[in-house]
């Protein structure tokens, strides 16, 4: 079997929130420790994808080799860092995203190389996926030529989309409800507590 990993984007400058995203805390704990928490049962091991090192003492840091631009540039520090043959990428500020999501995208992905969900508006979830390590020399090209959207690697590689009808037992805007600002942050927390 491959060995899969799960690296959790720690954000870059925060500029939305004004402070470090992955340190917000939910229900008594970081945005960090829940995702950590959901995905740890179904990877080889939980890293965090850093523009610098020592950010987060006492977890598996990958620091960019790039720093400043963006998720691609985590993904391919995860490569090139490590052993993987699969990296299962999620966004730190996704604090209800959860491990039965990440379950369906790794069984989505079939022979592709890469599985992304995409929302019945045609939006894709590049941020909570799952990228085999046949993305790498593409997602290198990308960084090269300057184009750091994770669509320019998905026009260049089989993804296989996981279409938002297929997933009716989730609800997919609670479990990629991406928390940038102090007033998403408010909801979230307001949200969390009507549970």
């Amino acid at each position: 079997m491959e060995r899969t990993i799960g690296v959790i984007l720690s954000g870059g400058q925060s500029r939305r929130m004004g402070r470090d995203k992955a340190g917000l805390s939910l229900a008594g704990q970081s945005f960090l420790d829940r995702m950590t928490k959901e995905l740890s049962p179904l990877f080889d091991g939980i890293y965090v994808s850093v523009d610098r090192p020592g950010r987060y003492p006492g977890c598996r840091e990958l620091p960019d080799l790039r720093p400043g631009q963006g998720p691609l540039a985590g993904l391919e520090a995860a490569f090139l860092r490590t052993e993987a043959e699969a990296v299962f990428l999620a966004a730190v500020d996704l604090p209800f995203a959860c491990s039965g999501l990440a379950e369906r995208v790794l069984a989505g992905v079939g022979n592709g190389d890469a599985c992304v969900i995409r929302r019945r508006g045609g939006e894709a979830e590049p941020l909570f996926a799952l990228y085999r390590r046949s993305c790498l020399e593409p997602l290198t090209a990308c960084l090269d030529e300057g184009r750091r959207a994770v669509k320019a690697l998905l026009d260049r590689v089989d993804c296989r989309w996981l279409e938002e009808e297929e997933l009716p037992e989730f609800d997919l805007e609670r479990a990629l409800w991406n928390v940038n600002t102090g007033a998403e942050f408010r909801r979230a927390v307001e949200s969390e507590k009507e549970k």
